[in-house]
């Protein structure tokens, strides 16, 4: 460290040396002869040069006091440490001891005397550790000290006393304690007291060594930014005089330009450098704009014609409502010529009320109630040359930087849109209306189909219970088939009508702990003994109606029970976050569906396996799709043949409650 103070001194001088040098060398330069550019590079070029030699300075230092603070680490704060750590190992085998004196049960003995021997055996690394630290002699005698106390407290008192417990010998475990566990604690206390005091001491010396080197390092640095400073203030004034007082002419140029004194004699600046360059620039701007000012005409011409063709009106209004220009299609939407247009007031193109409003809109701009926001389009009433009126889009815009207040209107007949919309609405009582007939459709489903369908399945099941002795093997067979249909005619329509009322048959959304209805849905399928169903992650609370999400999760279930082709049935539930929305994954090792049948499975009444194998309505994973599709969400399969399937479907974080529509369940 005392190396690095003496070379940090001579470096320090050599850089400041350097510096002054080349101080005394730019007094006697000039920047006459030097470019705008050239005098700001080679200013950037000394700062730059002298910032680098005091970062240079000051990272030489820190990384020294940053060496010398990990010393102080590495030589007292892991030595200091493990001291620490001795002390609180002889205590607590200590301790250990006499709490198996207390208390002498066989348990106990057992756990206390291997505690013992385990933190004598800790003591004897950390110390070998500790003696590889670097240590000043002082250290070096406590340490042989300690090491000779400790070796004949741990021989003489702790591994007797040890064996005495072990053998059951409790008076001669008390005995060893009281005559030579206790007197040889002492100095190994004292010993490892004093070496802990040392180490705290030595680290303390160091660091306030490594401290004074951190002031000194800031002290230079200090004086460095000053110097800097200094040097920014003599550039600063080095350039007002050379630089800026001629640019001061160059602006009153400028501005007399931008004044429209565009006959000004400019005289260039006779330096060949960026300010008789700039000079010459302006000149050329000033012949620029001459030359654009033409150009400017000729584009209003353009604009105009522009305005002249488009297919809506357009005029331009003061803020008492008088019209000062308008385009041609005015004429073709109002009926009135250009001529007739001038000088009018804009409200006399409106029947009253909208004459009154739009006439106050333009007195008073800021309180106006039927125009809020400038250029936003309002729907009005038009009023025709014929008296005819007619739909109207009218959109006010002012405009800036007149004398006085202006606004442009623009006015756009609208009638075709307005029969475009009176279609629409027709179109939407259509689709009311239709959307009434399918809730008859569901209460007809429901109750004329489903009354004779209950009437054949409970005379069978009679037919099947009363007669069945009656009945030859085939008589059997095909009782038994008929109240298979029936039940499977019963299951489409009770699907049916589940799919049909997704979307219209609604429930407050409310939220939903996704787990508490899980445990529901396996309570209802009841899976047999050798259905294994594993939840992998936690499951979060969602808003949703809580019937849809018991669907998803009762039919996901169920098909994969359904569908299982070997002895154990494990099923895997996941869910993981996707940005604004939550992924649920069911997962089964089933015999696996081929990939051209990803789309066929989430199509109404379509089945892989055939009905009399499985019985299944084919509407299950169609009504899922519905639901999932419905909260915004989207539903896919993943499978390999022979394998297992795996149905990933996700559902928004966070649902909008929407206004609930209540039907009538058939």
């Amino acid at each position: 460290m005392e190396n690095f103070d003496i070379t940090f001194r001579i470096l320090a001088g050599h850089m400041f040396k350097k510096l002054r040098f080349k101080n005394l060398s730019f007094k006697k330069m000039t920047f006459k002869n030097l470019t705008i550019k050239s005098r700001l590079i080679f200013t950037l070029s000394y700062l730059v040069a002298f910032l680098l030699g005091m970062g240079m300075i000051g990272l030489f230092g820190m990384s020294h006091a940053i060496d010398g603070l990990r010393t102080v680490y590495h030589d007292r704060a892991i030595p200091l440490s493990q001291v620490g750590y001795i002390e609180s190992l002889l205590l607590q085998t200590r301790l250990a001891v006499t709490s198996a004196l207390v208390i002498p049960t066989p348990e106990i003995i057992k756990n206390k005397t291997a505690k013992v021997e385990k933190n004598i055996a800790e003591i004897n690394k950390t110390w070998e550790e500790y003696i590889e630290t670097r240590l000043t002699p002082v250290e070096k005698k406590l340490a042989a000290k300690f090491d000779a106390d400790h070796r004949k407290y741990v021989t003489e008192g702790l591994l007797p006393a040890a064996a005495a417990l072990r053998a059951n010998k409790i008076g001669e475990a008390n005995r060893i304690l009281v005559e030579k566990i206790r007197p040889l604690y002492l100095p190994v206390g004292e010993s490892i007291d004093a070496l802990v005091l040392l180490q705290v001491d030595e680290a303390k010396r160091e660091y306030d060594q490594e401290q004074s080197r951190y002031e000194t390092i800031r002290a230079i640095l200090i004086a460095s930014i000053i110097v800097a400073l200094l040097l920014a203030v003599v550039f600063s004034l080095m350039f007002i005089r050379a630089i800026f007082q001629p640019l001061e002419n160059v602006v009153r140029i400028s501005r007399g330009v931008a004044a429209g004194d565009l006959k000004q004699e400019i005289e260039v600046h006779p330096a060949n450098d960026e300010i008789g360059q700039l000079t010459e620039a302006v000149r050329e701007m000033r012949d620029s704009l001459v030359e654009t000012i033409g150009q400017v005409r000729a584009s209003e011409a353009n604009t105009r014609a522009l305005i002249n063709n488009l297919i809506v009106g357009v005029v331009s209004v003061d803020e008492e409502g008088a019209i000062k220009t308008g385009n041609p299609a005015m004429e073709w939407i109002f009926g009135y010529s250009e001529s007739e247009l001038i000088g009018q007031n804009i409200g006399f193109l409106f029947p009253r009320p909208e004459h009154g409003q739009l006439t106050d809109y333009f007195k008073n701009y800021q309180e106006n109630t039927k125009l809020q926001v400038p250029g936003k389009t309002n729907e009005v009433i038009g009023l025709r040359k014929n008296n005819a009126t007619f739909p109207l889009d009218i959109s006010v815009t002012e405009m800036h930087g007149q004398e006085h207040r202006m606004f442009v209107v623009i006015l756009r007949d609208i009638s075709e849109r307005k029969q475009a919309e009176e279609q629409k609405a027709i179109l939407m009582a259509n689709l009311e209306s239709a959307n009434e007939e399918l809730k008859s459709f569901a209460y007809v489903v429901s109750h004329d189909l489903k009354a004779p369908l209950r009437a054949i399945g409970a005379l069978a099941d009679w037919l099947s219970t009363d007669y069945l002795d009656k009945f030859d093997d085939e008589g059997r067979e095909h009782m038994r088939l008929l109240v298979s249909r029936v039940h499977r005619m019963g299951n489409l329509i009770d699907g049916i009508l589940q799919y049909s009322r997704v979307g219209r048959v609604r429930e407050a959304p409310v939220e939903v702990k996704v787990d508490e209805v899980l445990r529901d849905v396996i309570d209802f399928i009841a899976p047999s003994p050798n259905v294994t169903i594993t939840v992998e992650d936690t499951l979060p609370s969602i808003v949703i109606e809580p019937t849809r999400i018991q669907q998803i999760f009762q039919n996901l279930l169920s098909n994969a029970i359904k569908y299982m082709d070997k002895p154990q049935c494990e099923i895997r539930i996941g869910c993981v976050a996707e940005g604004e929305h939550w992924r649920f994954s069911v997962s089964d090792n089933g015999p696996g569906i081929e990939s051209r049948h990803f789309e066929k499975i989430f199509q109404l009444f379509q089945t892989l396996a055939p009905r009399d194998r499985v019985e299944s309505t084919g509407v299950g994973l169609t009504l899922v799709k519905k639901i999932v599709e419905m909260y915004g969400g989207n539903i896919w399969v993943e499978s390999t043949p022979g394998e297992g399937t795996t149905f990933f479907f996700t559902l928004p974080k966070t649902v909008a409650v929407a206004n609930s529509t209540k039907g009538t369940a058939a």
